[in-house]
């Protein structure tokens, strides 16, 4: 059933503010490995990092996930601790929205 499907999957997108461009194309080099690690993962369906058309200081992460016990277990693991290291190294601010909030 596609519309049950689509009611299980859990889209997480992720705002990124960097201070600089430099740090913000740094994090993305040192974040590409972690990613490829999390598209492995059991239930990622996307996990994608885009630039705004609009601005140097942000970066934005799709993350899909087919269900968000999926999601939960990718948060536990430890290539994303090493995410959050790099957030704190580039000193990135986050905001999360998911559909609920979108």
């Amino acid at each position: 059933n596609i519309k049950k499907e689509v009611d299980e999957m859990k889209n997480f997108y992720v705002t990124y503010k960097f201070k600089n461009a430099k740090d913000r194309s740094e994090f993305l080099r040192e974040v590409k490995p972690y990613a490829q690690i999390s598209r492995q993962e059991e239930g990622c369906v996307r996990y994608d990092y885009y630039y705004p058309a609009e601005s140097d200081l942000e970066l934005m992460l799709w993350e899909q996930w087919e269900t968000a016990g999926c999601q939960e277990e990718h948060m536990r693991r430890p290539h994303f601790a090493k995410i959050g290291e790099l957030k704190e190294k580039y000193e990135a601010e986050t905001e999360l929205m998911t559909e609920e909030t979108v």
